[in-house]
């Protein structure tokens, strides 16, 4: 199928055929010419000229009247229409944005050719030629507007129908990609974060692990970017919001610019106090510096290329030095010396005798060597007074490097043929430390380029190549890597040593305290290539605009890595009755550890297509019609190591028959431990047969995605519109990854005693029920299975919508509307194998007991979304510009993503119940509104303000800048923190007493009514919901003021002050959710004075108390 598909391109490219894809920078220029009586007049000459790049196109209106000029870059247009017997008219200054379809339509008076009528500017604000639902954010605001790290993604919570969390958790993509791209939080139309399609110049700028974006680049070298909301093109697709982004090119004139931007902890307000300690700054310094040089190629005396070929090259380097603060919560020095006789009434019981320790001191001849070993990486206290609780303060060094460069080359090789290409390269570096050598390190290297071409073919026909590459390197690994085996050091017997690039310390929970430790996850290295082909042709033919289009794509998905490389243990005190004497007598509750890494060589070709027909019915009615058909097939893994589990019936009773009980199956065919480091028990059923194909997914071939859009102008100052599609999701790689973890091996034991511990970590320490020799092979008898529903179907979304827009001025515009959507098939985890609560041991209680955990990701859940927003637009006048935005919406569904995003569960709490899950979905907003505003002000010469002397020269050139961000909470997941059910799930909600959660006067001290909330009796799923409490809302204003000193018309020095959060208001973190976070007693009591649960102890990320940055500019 892919020569097939690779073929057809190729045809097309030829201008034999045509094919979807990817104008996703090009707009569009139409209308209808017409004489004083309104009829039309065919035959009548346009032109079309660019002034900055001298391109020009000519075409003749139809027998319909109707002319386009498809296939745009974004820029400024002058278009004239002419024909014999009446007066020529010109349009000037028509700003054409990303994507959009611009109306100019020509009504020409009698009279002589040699006649003109020239209007200025013009540019329609009301979309009339489509249903599509979003907003464009062109170059002044990028460039102008306060941006905190100058990363435009940040603008795209102008656009109504879009929540930012800011809160920067990106789920698993932080655990396993890290950096920037695992914190954009960005949630489209109630859609899920890795619903986003990002692209740049028109090709692919996704990554497909976790749909992030691959390159950022500098707001210097773009022209503008849009996000699509709701109902688009069925030319777009792959993803269900897209982020469409376009560079800027040369132009005839020589223009650029130097610029660094400064911020330093001094400048910056002291962090919010949540004690009564002042808190000191943390210290600061970033640095942000570039430049942009632009114009034509030109070689004295050899090549002149103006009108012909133009250059943009931008550069911005960045470089962060900070100090961060973290408050934990660490055991005192007594207690690692086994006195604990401070926190009575708790007793601390012998596990051996089940005896009070006399005075609770444990004697020193029975603390464990390994929990005393891992104690060098778990401080004592540093904050007196402070008790058990926030009494340690770290102070870490966090350094970020980062390299760009971006390089563009237009061509206009003829008035019928246009070229344009890009390379672009990053280099990235961040090293975070955490407490005591928990910290992480992160590399990053990106490489793009693509290149475009738009031919007429005729004056009816016009075909667009464009070919584009990524290369994206990522290592996310922990600080200790290659330095230090901690696990080797202490000889603590997990099921093998970590690899070198696995070095460093097990993660250790201990109930009541703070967790250290490496994260469980990591390390993780990615190496990806993706090529992409894509071919559009567009018909003109009567009243129809027709657009056909194609697109090839080939993904090489290459990562290695793995969870609890380095082990985990998760101490509740069940052995002694409080869990820091049950770590340091070397007691756990649950252990968990891999084998090794798992290593995956993923491919998958998939193909898109497409045809999209604009009719123009009459001259105030548009329908947009159109079909989109993709196919992304399984991912291919070139290392053979996919497992998944083949499972006859859902179960959900102990013991099923054994009829039941599924088979792992493994890509290929022969051994089945083949380069495996492990070998399960032979009870265990397996197979490597071919019975689920050489993916072991199905395929689905039945991604049609219809779109229909119409727009109706009843009079010229009014647009309604209204649309429905449907828009698919296509694959990412993490969750497949996961099917190639199985093969490395995961054990995980839970205690029912005291039978697990440091020396012993799993139940089957010390035994061999694999029947072979352990080494070499590592014995899993209950193996860890990572599956994926065999018969997997497309996630998609359903959207409606029903918009007007209003124009009230020349330069002012409103719009309001409804947009709704319906997600489907949307993937979730879950557990096949969950045990049903109780107190026996867990194998008693699951369906398959000779399996541990068996993960599965599935099409079992949907979402929904209902919206009311309006927005308010005034293009540029008289100085002033400005975009608001209100959104009034819910969102509900079944989980908000595959695993884990902010606070939601990584998984059901009763996987046998997962419409039980349905609540608010984790990125719900119930209310936003966002303001933007640049404003020239009216001062200096020319001016109505302080025009002439000494209060000009100090008046003249300033502009100002602002964005005001006003949000409700969202949604938080409240759990207990311990397994309470005994169903090794860990993800337990409590049970409610029937009082509300919400507090009419919330504090940080107690958000929300922890009273609402209890622990249930041990064995018992709790009844609490999914996302029943609420977060603290957001608002924040940023504001910017630049002056611009002149050495000349074109040449100018600018200064920039910016401010953000500059009313200093604290912006709530989310509080504490987790029950048991509260110190209970052996009755499960909180203990007084000891509570964390409902307890703020952080301002949101993302949004800091009062930051300032200035920069200086030279621009020419």
């Amino acid at each position: 199928m892919l020569r097939t598909g690779l073929l057809v391109l190729v045809l097309l490219s030829a201008g034999l055929a045509g094919l979807p894809s990817a104008a996703q920078t090009f707009g569009e220029i139409t209308g209808v010419v017409s004489d004083p009586s309104g009829a039309v007049v065919a035959g009548a000459e346009v032109t079309l000229t660019n002034p900055e790049t001298g391109l020009t196109r000519r075409t003749a209106t139809n027998s319909a009247g109707n002319y386009s000029f498809p296939s745009l870059l974004p820029g400024i247009y002058n278009v004239r229409a002419e024909k014999q017997g009446f007066q020529a008219e010109i349009r000037n200054g028509l700003e054409l944005q990303v994507q959009q379809v611009a109306r100019i339509d020509f009504q020409l008076r009698v009279g002589s050719r040699a006649e003109t009528v020239e209007v200025t500017g013009g540019a329609p604000l009301l979309t009339t030629e489509n249903a599509t639902v979003g907003t464009v954010i062109e170059n002044r605001r990028i460039v102008d507007l306060p941006l905190n790290g100058r990363n435009f993604l940040q603008l795209i919570a102008l656009s109504p129908n879009v929540s930012a969390n800011f809160v920067n958790s990106g789920g698993q993509a932080d655990s396993r990609q890290g950096g920037d791209r695992a914190g954009q939080e960005f949630s489209v139309a109630g859609m899920r974060r890795e619903f986003n399609y990002y692209t740049l110049d028109g090709v692919d700028n996704t990554d497909v692990n976790f749909n992030t974006y691959i390159f950022l680049p500098s707001i210097d070298a773009l022209q503008e970017f849009k996000v699509q909301t709701g109902v688009y093109s069925a030319e777009f697709g792959r993803e269900a919001a897209q982020v469409n982004v376009s560079t800027k090119g040369g132009t005839n004139e020589y223009h650029g610019s130097l610029f660094e931007f400064l911020r330093n902890s001094k400048l910056d307000a002291r962090p919010y106090g949540f004690t009564n300690q002042v808190p000191a700054k943390n210290p600061f310094k970033w640095n942000q510096y570039g430049f942009t040089l632009g114009g034509p190629v030109t070689i004295p005396r050899l090549f002149n290329g103006r009108n012909r070929l133009f250059f943009l090259s931008n550069y911005e380097g960045f470089k962060l030095r900070n100090q961060t603060q973290t408050v934990y919560s660490t055991a005192p020095a007594a207690m690692r010396t086994g006195d604990f006789s401070g926190i009575l009434p708790v007793v601390v019981r012998d596990p051996v005798t089940n005896q009070p320790f006399s005075g609770n001191v444990v004697p020193v001849t029975r603390l464990d060597p390994i929990a005393k070993g891992l104690l060098k990486f778990f401080p004592t206290p540093n904050i007196p007074g402070s008790g058990l609780v926030s009494n340690y303060l770290a102070l870490d060094a966090n350094t970020t490097d980062k390299d760009q460069f971006t390089q563009r080359i237009d061509f206009v090789e003829s008035a019928r043929s246009n070229w344009f290409g890009r390379y672009s390269w990053q280099d990235e570096h961040q090293v975070q430390p955490a407490l005591a050598q928990n910290g992480t390190n992160l590399l990053v290297n990106v490489k793009q380029a693509m290149i475009s071409n738009a031919r007429i073919l005729s004056p009816n026909w016009v075909n667009e190549f464009r070919f584009g590459y990524n290369g994206f390197f990522n290592s996310y690994g922990r600080e200790l890597a290659y330095k230090e085996d901690v696990v080797g050091e202490l000889n603590i017997p997990l099921l093998s040593d970590p690899p070198p690039a696995a070095w460093g310390i097990p993660f250790i929970n201990i109930s009541g305290f703070s967790t250290f430790g490496d994260q469980t996850d990591g390390p993780y290295v990615t190496n990806d290539h993706t090529f992409q082909w894509t071919d559009t042709v567009s018909w003109i033919h009567g009243a129809h605009s027709i657009k056909l289009g194609g697109e090839v794509r080939r993904d090489r998905f290459n990562q290695a890595g793995n969870q609890f490389v380095r082990g985990s243990f998760i101490i509740q005190g069940q052995s002694t009755g409080y869990g820091f004497s049950d770590f340091m007598l070397g007691y756990s509750h649950q252990d968990e550890n891999s084998a090794g890494l798992a290593i995956t060589q993923f491919r998958s070709t998939s193909q898109a297509y497409f045809m999209a027909d604009t009719w123009k019915v009459l001259p105030n009615l548009t329908i947009d019609v159109g079909l989109r058909y993709e196919f992304s097939p399984p991912w291919s893994d070139r290392g053979d190591s996919l497992l998944n589990a083949y499972v006859p019936a859902i179960v959900t009773t102990p013991n099923a028959p054994k009829n039941l009980h599924p088979t792992v199956i493994r890509i290929g065919s022969g051994d089945f431990f083949a380069n495996s480091p492990v070998i399960f028990d032979p009870s265990l059923p397996v197979a490597r047969d071919g019975r689920l194909g050489d993916r072991l997914v199905a395929s689905d071939y039945t991604n049609f995605a219809p779109r229909l859009g119409i727009a109706w102008s009843p009079t010229p100052r009014w647009t309604v519109r209204a649309g429905a599609g449907i828009f698919y999701v296509q694959d990412q790689g993490n969750p497949r990854f996961d099917m190639g973890r199985t093969i490395a091996g995961r054990k995980r034991d839970i205690a029912t005693g005291n039978e697990l511990t440091f020396e012993h970590p799993f139940l089957s320490s010390g035994s061999n029920t694999c029947g072979v020799p352990s080494p070499p092979f590592i014995c899993i008898s209950t193996p860890q299975i990572f599956a994926n529903m065999y018969d997997r179907r497309t996630p998609y979304v359903e959207q409606y919508e029903l918009n007007f827009q209003r124009q009230l001025t020349g330069s002012l515009a409103a719009e309001f509307g409804y947009l709704g959507s319906q997600g489907h098939r949307l993937e979730r985890l879950y557990y096949l194998n969950q045990p049903v609560p109780g107190t026996s041991s867990v194998a008693a209680r699951a369906p398959f007991p000779e399996f541990g955990i068996i993960q599965e990701v599935g099409n079992v859940i949907d979402s929904n979304y209902h919206s009311l927003a309006a927005k308010l637009t005034r293009r540029l006048s008289s100085g002033l510009t400005f975009l608001a935005g209100y959104t009034l919406s819910k969102s509900i569904d079944d989980g908000s993503g595959i695993r884990v995003i902010g606070t939601d569960g990584v998984h059901p709490q009763d996987s046998r119940c997962l419409r039980c899950e349905r609540s608010r979905s984790i990125f719900d907003a119930r209310q936003r509104f966002v303001s933007s505003i640049l404003y020239a002000l009216p001062a200096g010469k020319g001016r109505r303000f302080f025009n002439h002397g000494a209060a000009r020269i100090i008046a003249e050139g300033w502009e100002v800048g602002s964005i005001v961000t006003v949000s409700s909470g969202f949604p938080l997941y409240i759990i207990n923190g311990r397994d309470q059910s005994n169903t090794a799930v860990g993800n337990d909600r409590p049970n409610a007493t029937g009082l509300n959660t919400h507090l009419d006067n919330p504090t940080t001290g107690q958000w929300f009514n922890i009273q609402a909330f209890a622990l249930q009796p041990v064995g018992t799923f709790g009844n609490v919901g999914r996302n029943v409490a609420t977060s603290a809302g957001i608002f924040n204003w940023d504001f910017s003021t630049h002056r611009n000193f002149h050495f000349s018309e074109r040449r100018y020095l600018q200064f920039r002050f910016e401010c953000f959060n500059c009313a200093n208001h604290p912006n709530w973190g989310d509080p504490n959710v987790t029950l048991t976070s509260n110190l209970l007693n052996t009755a499960g009591v909180p203990i007084s004075g000891t509570g964390r649960f409902g307890q703020i102890t952080s301002t949101r990320s993302g949004i800091d108390m009062r930051e300032l940055q200035f920069s200086l500019k030279f621009l020419f």
